[in-house]
């Protein structure tokens, strides 16, 4: 019975024809254009330069706003229709690693994509919601590295003086491209944290990871290269070592891979 089944469909496409089924992949690096926040009447269009990277199953934003605001946002999302994801926030600069839901209506376009979230907030009854204008950056090639990490360890050593990082760090690599997010302390007592992110490009040569910064919240890093050796330890976790040439003090990061 299952083979006659299998034949009559054949059949049936071979007579009717098949509706071929499109491969909707989101994955991509985007650049963002425009970004307008709607909500009581009004549009309110927000200056901001900000880069956002999908991967098969992550995202990751990162932007700021010409007074040096640093808004960032890392986390899973699912295919909910052919035109809408569901984004389900991991960590971001407001709510940390608060649960938080977002729908996001996406579609096509010449350039690359607009990304519509009918509901950003409420104050309420006035609804808001923002509207973004992506362009889509090419990307080129893979490498081990590609895919979403989480900073597990951090130390910075210099001389005898060991001291253990506080920050919780993503980093996304993908296609050529990478970004990272922190949430950092700017004093030693652990009471004041800051935002801070930085974009670029980068490459993988043995165990050489190459990476040219085009975006960042710190100025030192921006249009600078780096040529970092890391230690792939399997394909979930990989380890690193920056020296200062000024201070000689090393910084030992341990990354691991998020499912």
């Amino acid at each position: 019975m299952k083979k006659i089944l299998i034949h009559a469909a054949v059949l049936t496409c071979i007579i009717f024809g098949c509706k071929k089924v499109e491969k909707i992949s989101y994955s991509g690096v985007f650049k963002l254009d425009k970004q307008v926040v709607s909500g009581g009447g009004k549009d309110t269009v927000i200056a901001k330069e900000q880069m956002k990277i999908y991967t098969d199953h992550n995202y990751i934003y990162a932007g700021m706003t010409p007074d040096s605001s640093v808004a960032f946002g890392v986390g899973s999302y699912a295919l909910d229709t052919g035109s809408r994801i569901i984004e389900h926030n991991i960590y971001n600069n407001r709510a940390l690693d608060s649960t938080q839901i977002f729908e996001v209506v996406v579609k096509k376009t010449d350039k690359g994509r607009t990304q519509v979230i009918p509901e950003l907030a409420r104050n309420k009854s006035v609804v808001y919601k923002m509207t973004e204008e992506y362009v889509k950056i090419p990307t080129a090639g893979t490498s081990d590295l590609d895919g979403t990490w989480v900073l597990d360890k951090g130390f910075r050593v210099k001389g005898k003086d060991t001291v253990r990082q506080h920050e919780t760090q993503f980093v996304v690599f993908w296609g050529g491209h990478f970004m990272f997010v922190h949430h950092y302390p700017v004093n030693a007592l652990g009471t004041d944290y800051k935002n801070g992110f930085g974009y670029g490009t980068f490459s993988l040569k043995n165990d050489t990871l190459n990476e040219e910064y085009k975006m960042s919240s710190h100025t030192e890093l921006l249009n600078h290269k780096f040529s970092i050796r890391i230690t792939l330890n399997g394909k979930s976790e990989y380890s690193q070592v920056v020296e200062d040439p000024a201070t000689k003090e090393q910084t030992t990061a341990i990354y691991r891979r998020l499912p």
